[in-house]
């Protein structure tokens, strides 16, 4: 598979013209941002004597916008439940066909996320009536690579996706899906990187969106990403 962030062929039979630029209003970026640091503090919080946690943070939500020649804005973030390690089918879709293709860490019913497909029709009956459109989907990233169990550190999470994000944004064919990577810097301080992604044909895997962030989110809460 080509290097996500370098691949570089035409995605117009999936997605037509629809503009490569999302920007986000500073609501649903602050809130997608309260949600994951409340996961991530909740994480390191849980750390054992050796401090290795037992709470695997994952924050996941829907993205709701509109389109126009210039980009697609988005307007709010709809957090829906989880059902990856509650509903029959998902459980069965992870034991055999994402655990066998992308490794045993994903038989821990803590990794991963799976939205309930009520919950997001119920979404998207909710925020048609604003006149907004379902553009794709937003998670957090830890750095579980450094504070995960050992078991489980040889798999490098950041803002760039893993084959089970790619296999997921195929599945799913949304044109925006977000990774947003919580980590803890030198200084010891929660900081942030963004970045966005849009599927496209085999097998060159996904694209790089140019995905933007007001301001003042990026000043105040130390968030690598371009400015809306």
């Amino acid at each position: 598979m080509a290097d996500t962030a370098q691949a570089t062929a035409p995605d117009t039979e999936l997605f037509g013209d629809l503009p490569r630029l999302a920007r986000f209003e500073p609501a649903p970026a602050r809130q997608f941002l309260a949600k994951a640091v409340e996961e991530y503090r909740a994480c390191l919080d849980s750390r054992d004597a050796d401090g290795v946690p037992s709470h695997l943070p994952r924050a996941s939500g829907l993205l709701f916008g509109e389109a126009d020649d210039t980009g697609i804005t988005i307007r709010a973030v709809e957090f829906v439940p989880n059902v990856r390690d509650s509903d029959e089918s998902v459980i069965a879709e992870f034991e055999t066909t994402i655990a066998p293709r992308f490794g045993d860490v994903y038989r821990n019913p803590g990794r991963g996320f799976w939205s309930d497909e009520k919950g997001v029709l119920r979404a998207i009956q909710k925020h048609a009536r604003s006149g907004l459109e379902l553009m794709g989907s937003i998670h957090s990233h830890p750095n579980w690579h450094e504070i995960g169990p050992p078991h489980e550190r040889f798999q490098r999470l950041s803002e760039f996706p893993t084959r089970m994000d790619e296999y997921l944004f195929g599945q799913s064919q949304w044109p925006v899906n977000v990774i947003w990577y919580v980590h803890t810097d030198g200084a010891g301080d929660v900081a942030h990187r963004v970045a966005g992604w849009r599927p496209g044909p085999e097998p060159e895997g996904c694209r790089r969106l140019d995905v933007r962030l007001p301001p003042e989110i990026r000043a105040a809460f130390r968030v690598q990403a371009p400015a809306a």
